[in-house]
């Protein structure tokens, strides 16, 4: 009798640990971002950028007092992200890749304390769709603003009327300017 009480107490757990990690195995995990000291924000689903991206550019960042340029080659769109830094003669320095299952950053290049969700929210806030940037930013207090003018598209993140973060979008160039953090990037895209 005692032999079959733990025989199914053992069964029990097994199950009971079984249906746990089932239950949390596909859920993605990501750092949220801080995008005020206060405001934590989730990345978006890939299928935020509904438009394919795919192209050479050159990049330019200066984040506090670390700088530095390469060239890139950018993949975003619907299925993720995908970000190769290149040296001068084409050779890979880092990558960042994002799928809406995991999210990762292979580069001595940035700063170490830099996570790999801070560039894809940004990456996101360049090209994914306004509206869906506006829903997502009012679901954490905050303001996302698109305005689009002779070509130039202005995208804005606020906390109430305080700017945090500004992006402008061109044919050719994206600037994307952090106030609260205090770094700037630039991508320029190359001609094939």
């Amino acid at each position: 009798m005692k032999n079959r009480i733990i025989r199914s107490l053992f069964i029990f757990l097994g199950i009971c640990l079984l249906t746990g990690c089932l239950s949390t195995g596909g859920k993605p995990q990501f750092n949220k971002v801080f995008v005020t000291n206060l405001n934590r924000v989730d990345i978006l689903e890939p299928a935020a950028i509904k438009n394919e991206i795919e192209q050479y550019q050159y990049f330019e960042g200066s984040f506090g007092d670390q700088s530095f340029a390469a060239m890139l080659y950018l993949e975003a769109g619907p299925e993720g992200i995908e970000v190769l830094l290149l040296n001068e003669f084409g050779i890979e320095m880092g990558s960042i890749s994002y799928d809406g299952q995991t999210a990762k950053m292979e580069s001595s290049l940035f700063p170490k304390n830099l996570k790999c969700e801070y560039i894809i929210l940004d990456l996101q806030n360049a090209y994914a769709d306004p509206e869906i940037l506006k829903n997502h930013y009012a679901n954490y207090s905050l303001n996302f603003e698109y305005s689009e003018n002779e070509g130039v598209q202005t995208r804005k993140v606020l906390k109430k009327d305080k700017l945090i973060e500004e992006i402008h979008v061109s044919e050719k160039n994206v600037t994307i300017q952090n106030h609260l953090r205090g770094y700037t990037y630039k991508l320029t895209v190359l001609d094939d």
